[in-house]
């Protein structure tokens, strides 16, 4: 019955004349199927069908499909064996052999930098006319082979990206997909600051790949703002900005924090004290000294980001600076700093002398 036939995939290996590719590749050589067998003497058993020169020759030949599995690109390159051995009443280890010689070496015709005008078999090959993948390019040119070799300093940001990436799309390479997101997003930081729906925008880019750059980006600011840990000594405003700014740029709301510190300006504890809509952040005295009070804390500062990315303080902001030293000056805990977090650069109200009389010293 029609329904209860299983689908199966047409054949790949005869899509192609594949006995006189075999035929034109022996031809080349100049010497019988045989003779190369013995000079690459195949492997005991059943020849390996996922090495990695064949599964490379039959992509070429446009046997194995763009972006298959392991599986389905060793089938492919078992069919074509076949295929050829059939074609050429000859044993399929000899074909192995002949395709191993014929792809690999010094001198190799379809090596992992092809060289196409020699090729015999160039008319029924797919490379010279389509957009070749990061597996063509020769291993020392590849991203992942190049950091493991050179080090990721030896890598673009594009190639850094490819990598996180891992796999291209039907139409575009991993280095094609990764310099469409930097093109658009114009950086690590934006890209970082984006949502994953915004990332499933670019042409390529699905829900998996869009978790693994996330991913990626949130480890790579968890590691970036954790450099003052309790202790380290606060030593001003841009020390705090540079640490600050990984944890609070790319956020939609704003983010209210407070730094409690002690007598030689070393954090005792930071804790995020309130937060706010798009373009406020509602924060009451009392809320923002409850922590430093329980603490003894003798010096607090305070920070707050501007989601904006222009750290220019407003006029709530000015003042709630004002309310915020007059309590510190109530309980005797003075406020060194309020500073407001901005995309490139960051607002001091203590460089800029805006923060009035505060106690000196602790009750």
């Amino acid at each position: 019955m029609m329904g209860s036939q299983a689908r199966r995939e047409p054949s790949v290996a005869r899509k192609k004349p594949y006995g006189l590719i075999y035929a034109a590749v022996k031809d080349a050589h100049g010497r019988e199927a045989e003779r190369s067998a013995e000079a690459s003497p195949p492997e005991a058993g059943a020849p390996r069908r996922d090495r990695p020169e064949l599964v490379r020759f039959c992509r070429r030949l446009g046997a194995v499909p763009r972006g298959a599995r392991a599986g389905q690109a060793a089938r492919a390159v078992q069919e074509v064996v076949a295929q050829m051995a059939a074609d050429a009443t000859g044993d399929p280890r000899a074909v192995y052999g002949e395709l191993v010689s014929f792809c690999t070496g010094e001198e190799a015709v379809c090596g992992e930098t092809p060289r196409c005008a020699e090729c015999p078999v160039a008319e029924h090959c797919d490379y010279p006319v389509r957009k070749p993948t990061i597996k063509d390019l020769p291993a020392a040119q590849r991203p992942r082979e190049r950091l493991l070799q050179a080090g990721e300093e030896s890598l673009s940001d594009v190639e850094l990206l490819a990598i996180v990436i891992r796999t291209g799309s039907q139409k575009a390479t991993a280095l094609e997909l990764a310099g469409r997101l930097l093109s658009r997003f114009g950086s690590f930081r934006r890209l970082a600051a984006a949502a994953a729906s915004d990332l499933t925008q670019v042409p390529g880019i699905g829900p998996a790949k869009a978790a693994q750059i996330k991913a990626a980006l949130a480890i790579a600011r968890r590691y970036a703002s954790g450099r003052l840990d309790p202790g380290a000594a606060v030593t001003g405003s841009e020390q705090l900005f540079g640490y600050m700014r990984e944890k609070l740029y790319g956020l939609k709301k704003e983010h209210f924090c407070a730094l409690m510190l002690d007598t030689k300006h070393r954090i005792i504890r930071e804790e995020q004290v309130a937060v706010g809509s798009l373009n406020e952040s509602i924060v009451h005295p009392r809320e923002a000294f409850q922590s430093a009070i329980r603490e003894s804390a003798a010096k607090v500062i305070f920070v707050h980001n501007h989601p904006s990315g222009n750290p220019e303080p407003s006029p709530e902001d000015r003042r709630l600076t004002v309310r915020l030293c007059q309590a510190g000056n109530l309980v005797g805990i003075q406020v060194l700093d309020h500073l407001i977090v901005g995309e490139s650069t960051y607002y001091s109200f203590a460089e800029h002398g805006l923060l009035g009389p505060q106690p000196t010293e602790p009750p």
